[in-house]
Protein backbone atom coordinates (compact mmCIF):
# COMPACT_ATOMS: atom_id res chain seq x y z
CA UNK A 1 0.00 0.00 0.00
CA UNK A 2 1.24 3.47 -0.84
CA UNK A 3 1.91 6.01 1.86
CA UNK A 4 0.03 9.28 2.08
CA UNK A 5 3.09 11.10 0.80
CA UNK A 6 3.42 8.76 -2.19
CA UNK A 7 -0.24 9.17 -3.13
CA UNK A 8 -0.04 12.93 -2.74
CA UNK A 9 3.09 13.08 -4.90
CA UNK A 10 1.45 10.91 -7.56
CA UNK A 11 -1.61 13.16 -7.81
CA UNK A 12 0.41 16.39 -7.82
CA UNK A 13 2.89 14.97 -10.34
CA UNK A 14 0.14 13.88 -12.70
CA UNK A 15 -1.62 17.25 -12.36
CA UNK A 16 1.66 19.00 -13.19
CA UNK A 17 2.25 16.94 -16.34
CA UNK A 18 -1.31 16.41 -17.63
CA UNK A 19 -3.50 19.49 -18.19
CA UNK A 20 -6.64 17.39 -18.76
CA UNK A 21 -6.12 15.57 -15.45
CA UNK A 22 -5.45 18.92 -13.76
CA UNK A 23 -8.74 20.32 -15.06
CA UNK A 24 -10.61 17.21 -13.89
CA UNK A 25 -8.92 17.45 -10.50
CA UNK A 26 -9.99 21.06 -10.08
CA UNK A 27 -13.54 20.36 -11.33
CA UNK A 28 -14.25 17.13 -9.45
CA UNK A 29 -11.37 16.42 -7.07
CA UNK A 30 -12.87 13.57 -5.09
CA UNK A 31 -13.90 11.44 -8.06
CA UNK A 32 -10.70 12.23 -9.97
CA UNK A 33 -8.48 11.21 -7.05
CA UNK A 34 -10.48 8.05 -6.40
CA UNK A 35 -10.09 6.98 -10.04
CA UNK A 36 -6.42 7.93 -10.27
CA UNK A 37 -5.43 6.10 -7.08
CA UNK A 38 -7.98 3.30 -7.09
CA UNK A 39 -9.26 4.25 -3.65
CA UNK A 40 -12.58 5.17 -2.08
CA UNK A 41 -12.86 8.37 -0.09
CA UNK A 42 -15.62 8.24 2.56
CA UNK A 43 -18.81 10.18 1.74
CA UNK A 44 -18.33 12.16 4.94
CA UNK A 45 -15.05 13.63 3.60
CA UNK A 46 -15.02 16.50 1.12
CA UNK A 47 -11.98 17.23 -1.02
CA UNK A 48 -10.95 20.70 -2.12
CA UNK A 49 -8.16 21.57 -4.52
CA UNK A 50 -6.48 24.94 -4.23
CA UNK A 51 -4.33 26.13 -7.08
CA UNK A 52 -1.63 28.62 -6.15
CA UNK A 53 -0.55 31.43 -8.44
CA UNK A 54 2.29 33.90 -8.50
CA UNK A 55 0.26 36.25 -6.32
CA UNK A 56 -1.63 33.84 -4.10
CA UNK A 57 -0.39 31.19 -1.68
CA UNK A 58 -2.33 28.75 0.47
CA UNK A 59 -1.58 27.68 4.01
CA UNK A 60 -3.30 24.49 5.15
CA UNK A 61 -3.70 24.00 8.86
CA UNK A 62 -4.06 20.58 10.49
CA UNK A 63 -7.43 19.69 12.02
CA UNK A 64 -8.41 21.65 15.10
CA UNK A 65 -7.89 19.91 18.40
CA UNK A 66 -11.54 20.75 19.02
CA UNK A 67 -12.68 17.94 16.70
CA UNK A 68 -14.45 15.04 18.39
CA UNK A 69 -12.79 11.62 18.49
CA UNK A 70 -15.24 10.44 15.82
CA UNK A 71 -14.41 13.38 13.55
CA UNK A 72 -10.69 12.78 14.02
CA UNK A 73 -11.10 9.12 13.01
CA UNK A 74 -13.01 10.17 9.87
CA UNK A 75 -10.36 12.72 8.92
CA UNK A 76 -7.58 10.23 9.65
CA UNK A 77 -9.30 7.57 7.54
CA UNK A 78 -9.35 9.96 4.60
CA UNK A 79 -5.59 10.22 4.82
CA UNK A 80 -5.15 13.96 4.30
CA UNK A 81 -3.32 13.22 1.06
CA UNK A 82 -5.15 15.94 -0.78
CA UNK A 83 -4.86 18.82 1.58
CA UNK A 84 -1.16 19.32 2.10
CA UNK A 85 0.94 20.67 -0.71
Amino acid sequence: MKTQEEMRAEVIGKATEDEEFRAQLIGDPKSTIEKALGITIPDSVSVKVHEESGTEAHLVLPPSSKLSDSDMRTVSAAGHIFFYA
